[in-house]
This record gives structure tokens, C-alpha cells and sequence, in this order.
């Protein structure tokens, strides 16, 4: 056996810590999915704050968004291409030419993007990158995105207003992907039994009353409900460029030894630039409280706009009607305020509608302090969505039938109700059923606004276009 001197056994154990300490560095560089080195099946992952800066410097070929469509809509990344993770093979023609291009990929966490990251590395993509916790930790550290969707907060301290605009997408939950089912395991989908012998009988009806029965049988047992609807307040204001019309209805529903009652407010503006219309119901707890309220605002422009817009409000403070528009008003001037300071053309187009919606809003407020002080008091609970519909005919037709016709047509109230979630009741489950049906037929060209109106904003492919 070969001897060794103290110094050649010092020698080599200086290079084994060598060797050690080199392997060791080479492995502390590298990600979680060991993808440092570029090539055909490697990515990197990297967080947002990295992913920002490359944007922010322009060293990014393409910023891919492997979502749903869906989802998509609801808000993305500032340029950002839609090819969602499971068509990324099928599609991948599209991308060639950024195969040697640095590609961010991000979906709403983090695991589409990896997967999909993946895909693209194995097909040979050499400057993949994937934003880790997507789009969700993206919005979380304050980055911006495209979206004409939002979440505000409202809290009242003090007479002070506070105002919190998120992205509605941060608040998205539920199923993301495309399989979801309408009843989850474990859950009873609410029995369907359609209803026979539908009667609707007016009982009584004069200027500013309407007493109306509807009768119907489910499984041989007949049921009634007495709807009574009582105008108590109407405003018109009209000039050469501006018609105001503005309503409040009382509506009392009974069934068995069961009832309730809500008040309608209705406010529709007609101008040679626009056309606003605003539906609030308010639903009683007592003589001198109202429990919530709902309310409904929309802005269509003279013109049909290249984008549409919804912004869903939530009050956590208990405010009057009137605080409640005058807040309303508020909202809708630092929205539009985040659509002109976008920095996006399309998006700043939006602002000046939000402006016109805190002008009629604040000149409601004025409105139902000075004529409707009997109806002017506390909410407990307050929501409501502001929105730019674009469609000038066929979003304002639709609302101001919501906010006119419905308040008119005993049936369509209920309907209305029902949908929105204003009444709901083992009872009234079928008398949805029926009273929608009958309003649908009775207002079919209004139905047809409303499709095509759903249809304009995205949601739907109206079957009667």
C-alpha cells in the first residue's frame, strides 16, 4: 500500500471539499424542478416580482395565460395571449416563433402553468418561465391587470368614506375547470314539478294600486298568492336634452299564512348622449329600518362602446338611501378614476361613463333626501353593481324594463324577485316557476333585448339572434 505524506492527504482532502462545495453550488442555483439550464425539456420557475421586471424592462417575447376563457375575460396580464393549458399541443404551431424567445407562463396558482410550461419545454421552447402562484399572487403584491371587472368595499368611519377597488378576479371561487356540475355530491337539486292550471286574476286595480291573485296546482293541491302593489311616489323631470322619470313601489306578496313585502325604486334617465337606468329594491325589517337592499345601475352611451364593464359594491356599513346613492356616486368616480389612469386607450374610454354615473347618482341622493324622508332611513345591509352595458338599445331596454314593467306587471315582479333572489321560499320555488314562464311570454320582445344584451356583454350566445 502506497504511503502518504500529511501534506498529499491534505492535498486531496481540500479538493473532495472542493468537489463537494462546487456540487452543492450547483444545486442550491438550481429551482424546485431543476431547470436552470436552458433546452429541450427545462424551464425556470420564477416568482412574480421577477416576472414583473422582465416585463417592466421588455425582456419578454410573449406572456402566456394558460387559463379559461372564462376566467380569462374576468381579467389578464396586460397583453397577455389566451391558450388555455389543454389545447397548448393542438395550438402549439402558433408559438414557433417564439421558441427561442423568453415566454412568462401563468394560470391562477401555479399548476396549469407548470404543467403547461412543461409542454412547451419538451417541445423544444428554450426560455420558458414559470410565474409562480399565477395570477392570484400577481394581483396579491399590488401588480396591475387588465380587467373591467371589480370588487369595492365600502366602509363608513366617522362620516369619512373608505373605498377598497380590487380586482373582482381575487374574489373568484368556485370551480375553475371546465367539468363543473350544477349539484355536488351530497347536495339535493330543488325539485322541479312544473305547475298546472296557472290562473292570474286581477282583483282590483286603479291609478296607484293593483291587487292581483295567482292561482296554480302542484300534484292536485292548489296554491294561491296575492300580490297588491301600491304606488307611493313618482317624479318627472324633462328638458330639451334630459328626460328624468323616477318611481318607488311597494309590493306585498302573501301566501298561506306567509308574506312578505318590499319597496322597487326605479330612476331611468334619458339623454340625447346617454341613457342610465337604476333599480334598487329594499327589503323591510321594521317600520323604520330597511334589512338590504339591492340595486342595479347601468350606463349606455349614444353609441355602441368597444368594451363593457361591472363593478359589484359591498357595503360593510349600515348607511340611509340617500348615503347610499351619494356613496354610490363616490364609487363610481374613483372607478372611473382607475379607468382613466389605466394608461390603456380601450379601458380610458370607460371613464367618462363612471362620471355621468356619479353626477345622477349624487342627483338622486338630493332627490330621496328632500322628497322621500318617510323612505329615507338606515340599511343594514347594502350591495350593488354599477355597469357599462355599451348597448345603447338593447342593455337600457332590458333594465328599464326590469325597473318600469316589472314594477307594473304583478307576475314579472315575482318573477324578478325570484331571480335575484329577493324571495325565496319552498313556496315561492314554484311560483317562479310559473310566474316566469307567464312573464316571459307576455314580454317577449323585452326577453329579446335582454339575450341580446347578455350576448353584448360576453355571457351568453343569444339563441334568437
Amino acid at each position: 500500500m502506497k504511503a502518504y505524506t500529511v501534506l498529499e492527504m491534505h492535498s486531496q482532502r481540500l479538493i473532495a471539499f472542493g468537489l463537494v462545495a462546487v456540487l452543492l453550488l450547483a444545486f442550491v442555483g438550481l429551482p424546485r424542478v431543476f431547470a436552470e439550464t436552458s433546452g429541450a425539456g427545462a424551464y425556470e420557475d420564477i416568482s412574480v416580482d421577477a416576472a414583473y421586471k422582465m416585463i417592466k424592462e421588455a425582456q419578454v417575447g410573449l406572456v402566456l395565460d394558460v387559463r379559461n376563457q372564462s376566467e380569462y375575460d374576468l381579467g389578464h396580464l396586460y397583453d397577455a395571449v389566451l391558450i388555455p393549458v389543454y389545447e397548448i399541443e393542438d395550438r402549439i404551431s402558433e408559438l414557433q416563433e417564439h421558441i427561442n424567445d423568453p415566454i412568462i407562463v401563468y394560470c391562477k396558482a401555479g399548476s396549469r402553468s407548470q404543467v403547461a410550461s412543461q409542454i412547451l419545454a419538451d417541445y423544444g421552447f428554450t426560455k420558458v418561465y414559470n410565474m409562480l402562484g399565477g395570477i392570484t399572487a400577481w394581483m396579491e403584491a399590488g401588480y396591475p391587470i387588465y380587467t373591467t371587472y371589480h370588487y369595492v368595499t365600502v366602509n363608513v368611519l366617522e362620516e369619512e368614506v373608505l373605498l377598497q377597488i380590487d380586482p373582482l378576479l381575487l374574489y373568484q371561487t368556485g370551480c375553475t375547470s371546465c367539468g363543473c356540475q350544477s349539484c355536488a355530491q351530497n347536495q339535493t337539486c330543488p325539485n322541479t314539478n312544473a305547475p298546472s292550471n296557472i290562473t292570474v286574476t286581477t282583483i282590483e286595480q286603479n291609478e296607484n294600486a293593483t291587487i292581483t291573485l295567482i292561482t296554480y296546482e302542484i300534484d292536485g293541491t292548489t296554491y294561491e298568492v296575492t300580490v297588491t302593489q301600491t304606488l307611493r311616489w313618482s317624479y318627472n323631470e324633462l328638458t330639451d336634452e334630459i328626460n328624468r322619470t323616477a318611481s318607488l313601489v311597494s309590493t306585498e306578496i302573501a301566501a298561506e299564512e306567509m308574506s312578505m313585502q318590499f319597496n322597487s325604486l326605479s330612476y331611468i334617465v334619458q339623454h340625447t348622449e346617454y341613457n342610465l337606468a337604476l333599480y334598487t329594491t329594499l327589503t323591510p325589517l321594521d317600520s323604520e329600518t330597511y334589512n338590504s337592499s339591492f340595486t342595479v345601475m347601468n350606463y349606455a352611451p349614444a353609441g355602441k362602446s368597444e368594451v363593457t364593464s361591472f363593478e359589484f359594491v359591498e357595503f360593510n356599513t349600515s348607511v340611509t338611501l340617500s348615503q347610499q346613492y351619494a356613496i354610490l356616486g363616490k364609487v363610481a368616480k374613483e372607478v372611473g378614476k382607475v379607468y382613466e389612469k389605466s394608461g390603456d386607450e380601450t379601458l380610458a374610454q370607460l371613464a367618462e361613463g363612471y362620471y355621468t354615473m356619479q353626477e345622477e347618482a349624487e342627483y338622486l341622493a338630493k332627490l330621496v333626501e328632500k322628497q322621500l324622508q318617510e323612505y329615507n332611513v338606515d340599511i343594514l345591509r347594502s350591495s350593488a353593481i354599477l355597469m357599462d352595458a355599451g348597448s345603447i338599445w338593447n342593455c337600457v331596454n332590458c333594465l328599464v324594463w326590469i325597473a318600469i314593467n316589472a314594477a307594473l306587471d304583478p307576475t314579472c315582479t315575482v318573477c324578478v324577485a325570484c331571480v335575484t333572489g329577493i324571495i325565496w321560499a319552498w313556496w315561492l320555488v314554484v311560483v317562479c316557476i310559473a310566474t316566469c314562464a307567464y312573464c316571459i311570454v307576455s314580454w317577449a320582445a323585452v326577453v329579446l333585448d335582454c339575450c341580446l344584451c347578455a350576448e353584448y356583454m360576453g355571457w351568453i350566445d343569444c339563441p334568437f339572434a
